[in-house]
């Protein structure tokens, strides 16, 4: 078969329209539910299609930090990104149930703006992250461990922030009560 600038052309806007008629899109868009964080992509003909009739209960166990203290702690932002996608497809927001437990490293997260700003000499950039989710009815934890071997106590916490015995026991009390374990 002889190959030319005519069949290669004719090729490659097959393949294009092949893969844009199969639904998948290469940029990610927010919103519905937070309109400037969690992005999410579009995707069409899915193999495995999630029943939205059914309550999504999950618990984040997040304890990653970020190197650079002025960045955010994307970990968290997954949460914005659960609602999104899952809204999107069609899950009422009601029928999402999400809460987040922060440890280790991710301690710093929970940290007030005058506390951070103490210890790092940079904004928290993490603050309209959790308020955000708080505002949306998520329930998020702080290890008294971890809060407590960083050397803080609960008045240099975001007013959001629920101290917990320890990350293991909230992790341990929301796995019983059936919410999914996301960690990543």
């Amino acid at each position: 078969m002889k190959c030319n600038f005519l069949n290669t052309w004719c090729l490659a806007v097959c393949f294009t329209a092949a893969i844009a008629s199969y639904g998948q899109h290469t940029k990610a868009t927010t919103g519905p539910v937070f309109d400037n964080i969690g992005p999410v992509y579009t995707v069409t003909h899915l193999d495995h299609k999630p029943d939205t009739s059914k309550q999504l209960k999950a618990i984040f166990d997040v304890d990653r930090k970020q190197s650079d203290p002025s960045q955010l702690n994307t970990i968290i932002s997954s949460l914005h990104r659960y609602y999104n996608l899952h809204v999107r497809y069609g899950f009422p927001k009601e029928q999402i149930h999400l809460a987040v437990i922060l440890h280790g490293g991710a301690t710093k997260d929970a940290l007030s703006a005058a506390a951070y700003q103490d210890k790092y000499k940079v904004e928290n950039p993490n603050i309209e992250l959790i308020k955000s989710l708080s505002e949306m009815g998520v329930e998020i934890f702080l290890c008294g461990q971890s809060m407590s071997h960083s050397g803080y106590n609960k008045a240099d916490l975001l007013p959001e922030i629920k101290v917990a015995l320890s990350a293991m026991t909230v992790l341990t009390v929301y796995q019983m009560d059936d919410y999914a374990l996301i960690k990543f």
